[in-house]
């Protein structure tokens, strides 16, 4: 249930801005690391309304998107140190669950990533390349019958196995609140933030109260362009997934997929399916849409076009799985930067942020709230050392360009991506 909204006037140590994971994790580790600070979270509705509640599951070792332009700007060895670090939150994050009872439908299956034409095939090349640059660890490409005897999909060409989970991720919100309740940290549900005054002491206004705090942290994903700090850094892309009744066990019985791996194509703009616990479908993909506006109305959810194109996709993952019925689609926005990598700093007067998943936030926020955490507390170490924190060596990213040219620009760049895609 939602706790109650702020309705007072209140002074803390930490005010975070933001209940989803980001600020959740945040408080989480502040809490560990300081038992006595006295730590508030203002959410707009409860944790869980927004883009972590919303995810599709994947809990990957991403560092954004690009991973490419951070080898070639930052070297291989602190982009190892980035995609060692996110992998270490995919174990811990397992361990949390286990530790706290928080049924959040874990599984440590990893994900398979696959190639439907020789565009993708060449592009697993490209990632396994890449992989063996940065020293990590190059796993094989499996062949057509290989792939299929993994995921029996007759569209899939060839594939990589690579390390990740997946999860409930409205239930791992909904967890994560309560052990921080558990802990004493205190979260105000429909409480918005109207406005961060900044002093020595900041000040974060709501429409019932304020909160003045030594720190604040700012961690509101696509509303980040709310502040006028990080107005035209994020642009909301809206991304849908339908979601299925359970598979009848003759249904089951029909495709290969023991492993319950999860499913992702070798794209941008990426397909990906899986099993929940109850063993629904999960598919996802299809068009990725920027609408005019930054609009991030909900009303966007109901776009019957893109789910239907979602099926086309599906049925072409999956011809043998035509009587499936989906029962469940929605929608939400991914908070994307122009470098396509996650943000986190400060901006000074004890005010910090973290943002810029582009969609692959659920190991990255865990990773963040240490970085967050260390950040916070004053702290010279390895987390605020990683190459995803501001500093004078990386810079915020660019801002986005005003209307119409960002909605423009946005249909140019899809463009793009599916061209690079047929060309990879």
């Amino acid at each position: 249930m939602p706790r109650p909204a702020l309705r007072e006037t209140v002074d803390c140590d930490v005010c975070i801005v933001g209940g989803g994971f980001t600020g959740l994790w945040t408080a989480f580790f502040l809490k560990e690391a300081e038992p006595a600070l006295d730590i508030r979270v203002v959410e707009a509705k409860y944790s869980g309304y927004g883009a972590s509640g919303r995810a599709d599951g994947f809990v990957t070792p991403t560092v954004g998107k690009d991973i490419q332009a951070l080898v070639e700007k930052f070297g291989t060895r602190r982009a190892l140190e980035a995609t060692q670090a996110v992998g270490r939150s995919i174990l811990e994050i397992g361990r949390f669950t286990r530790r706290n009872k928080v049924d959040a439908e874990y599984e440590a299956n990893d994900y398979l990533m696959v190639a439907t034409d020789p565009a993708q095939v060449r592009r697993l090349e490209h990632d396994r390349a890449l992989a063996e640059r940065i020293g990590g660890v190059a796993p094989g490409i499996l062949s057509r019958a290989e792939s299929q005897a993994v995921v029996g999909s007759p569209a899939v060409q060839a594939s990589m196995r690579v390390g990740g989970a997946l999860v409930n991720p409205f239930k791992l919100t909904r967890g994560l609140a309560r052990v921080l309740r558990d802990q004493g940290v205190t979260i105000y549900d429909n409480t918005p933030c109207l406005d961060v005054e900044r002093s020595v002491r900041s000040t974060v206004v709501t429409p019932g109260g304020r909160v003045t705090a030594d720190k604040v942290v700012l961690a509101t994903n696509v509303h980040m362009d709310s502040f006028p700090a990080f107005r035209n850094k994020v642009v909301p892309i809206w991304t849908y997934a339908m979601v299925s009744e359970p598979l009848t066990d003759a249904q089951l019985a029909r495709v290969p997929w023991a492993g319950r791996e999860g499913l992702v194509e070798a794209k941008s703009l990426l397909t990906c399916a899986r099993f929940t616990h109850d063993n629904r479908i999960m598919f996802a993909g299809g068009p990725a849409p920027y609408y005019f506006g930054r609009d991030r109305r909900q009303r966007n959810m109901n776009r019957e076009q893109v789910y239907a194109e979602i099926h086309r996709e599906f049925l072409r993952f999956f011809p043998m799985w035509r009587d499936v019925e989906f029962t469940y689609a929605y929608g939400g926005t991914a908070d994307v930067v122009r470098d396509y990598a996650p943000h986190f700093g400060t901006i000074g007067n004890g005010i910090y942020y973290g943002y810029g998943y582009c969609g692959n936030g659920i190991a990255m926020t865990h990773l963040g709230g240490k970085v967050l955490r260390d950040l916070v507390l004053g702290k010279d170490s390895d987390y605020t050392r990683l190459l995803v924190v501001d500093n004078e060596d990386r810079k915020p990213p660019a801002a986005y360009p005003p209307e119409p040219l960002l909605y423009i620009g946005s249909r140019v760049v899809t463009r793009l991506m599916d061209w690079k895609d047929s060309r990879a």
